[in-house]
């Protein structure tokens, strides 16, 4: 059954988006002592079964981690082998030869603890609310092998949501991209953009009317997101 959704809400979820995008990179400053700029490239929407097929083919690294509190469900950042050099020889000063030493896997790790806290604390912060998560667990392996270990216990009308998003640290020649799936349980995610909506001249709540309620057609972009973030 396709997932309803309101319309007028779609920038609502931008918003969303757009305010982890900026706590990635305040985190990188804090944390990590890293200058750098996230911008959001594209973002679709997705089905749970179709996420294997947005990934392509081959071995990439991903850092996935559950989520315990609304929206619960799955996030999911990947990136390729070339990104995780890039990042562990950032963290460390040193280059990677022939594989990770210790301290660039560490480094690693670290630099997925920094995005994924920040991403996930940006959307809690415009929620107002907290969203508890552990530590996300970071690997290299075939695309088929991270879905089917991430989607395990995803239901299957979920809505996925897939943002391509470039960080360029600032100063020096190094921009990687990040490609992250955020898999909310269905009910758990529309109830809180529920509670973001809001009249748009006022600032005030307000309930959605029933007849902007729309089947999301998740086969394909959705226009709003297409016209907000598309290539420049």
């Amino acid at each position: 059954m396709p997932l309803l959704i309101d319309v007028r809400k779609l920038t609502l979820i931008t918003e969303l988006i757009q305010d982890g995008a900026e706590e990635v990179a305040g985190s990188l400053a804090a944390l990590a002592g890293v200058d750098a700029s996230v911008e959001i490239k594209s973002l679709s929407f997705v089905q749970p079964d179709d996420i294997a097929a947005e990934m392509g083919t081959g071995e990439i690294y991903s850092a996935r981690v559950r989520l315990t509190e609304p929206p619960y469900g799955v996030f999911l950042m990947t990136f390729s082998t070339a990104t995780a050099a890039e990042i562990a020889e950032l963290m460390t000063g040193t280059e990677v030869d022939d594989g990770f030493t210790q301290l660039q896997e560490s480094a690693l790790q670290e630099m997925c603890n920094i995005l994924t806290s920040g991403f996930i604390d940006g959307i809690a912060n415009t929620l107002e609310a907290t969203i508890d998560m552990g530590t996300p667990t970071v690997e290299q392996a075939e695309t088929t092998a991270v879905t089917d270990a991430a989607l395990s216990h995803v239901r299957r009308d979920s809505l996925t949501i897939v943002l391509d998003s470039l960080v360029d640290i600032k100063e020096t020649d190094v921009a990687f991209s990040l490609r992250i799936f955020l898999v909310p349980d269905p009910g758990s995610f529309v109830h809180l953009i529920d509670q973001l909506d809001r009249d748009v001249e006022s600032g005030k709540p307000t309930n959605a009317d029933t007849a902007d309620v729309e089947e999301l057609d998740m086969s394909g972009d959705v226009q709003a997101f297409e016209d907000a973030f598309g290539e420049d």
